[in-house]
């Protein structure tokens, strides 16, 4: 290409218009951005029609299994590479770990719901940070998939899956947290430790 159907680029009035050297005029950019990021999280999810009698669940799989569980018990998501053991535990705690200097309690579903490990290909390595009924416990995931709405007309309940409140067609495994993190044998010092 010739030079002559390039325009020159005048770089010294680019970067005065980017205000890189206002340090008042980044601040209030910095500012109103950060502004409407809070106004953006703090809007309601948009209406769906249809949907109006749907959960937002955050599916992750587990194993063989898929499960969902409500966004708002959802702290954060992040991979783990090294979970402390505790001694003296029961087996579905797998240890704890440090979440931004918080010590989070690590606990491998499968071992709470009596599911085999033992033909296991690689180990979780994402954790979920849920919290409800004052306990913030950290789940273990192969995959966190993402969030998605589920219309509670799809969700068959079912009697065998004691902290479940039903089963998609997709065989999505919508679990209660609240109801599990009542469960006696999540406090160290509990009732059923084992």
């Amino acid at each position: 290409m010739s030079s002559e159907n390039h325009e020159k680029i005048d770089w010294d009035a680019v970067w005065k218009s980017l205000n890189w050297d206002d340090a008042n005029g980044s601040e209030e950019a910095s500012q109103a951005r950060l502004h409407q990021r809070a106004q953006a999280y703090a809007a309601p999810p948009p209406k769906v029609d249809g949907l109006e009698d749907a959960k937002t669940v955050l599916v992750f799989t587990l194993g063989e299994e898929r499960y969902g569980i409500d966004v708002m018990t959802v702290r954060s998501v992040r991979t783990i590479s090294h979970i402390t053991r505790v001694p003296g535990t029961p087996a579905f705690y797998r240890g704890v770990v440090n979440v931004r200097g918080q010590i989070v309690t690590v606990m491998d579903l499968r071992l709470l719901f009596d599911i085999s490990t033992v033909d296991e290909k690689s180990a979780p390595d994402e954790l979920i940070v849920a919290q409800a009924n004052h306990l913030e416990i950290g789940l273990l995931a192969h995959n966190v998939e993402g969030v998605m709405t589920v219309p509670e007309a799809d969700i068959e309940p079912v009697d065998n899956i004691r902290y479940a409140l039903g089963v998609t067609v997709e065989r999505l495994v919508l679990l209660d947290i609240d109801r599990l993190f009542e469960d006696s044998r999540l406090i160290v010092g509990g009732k059923d430790e084992g």
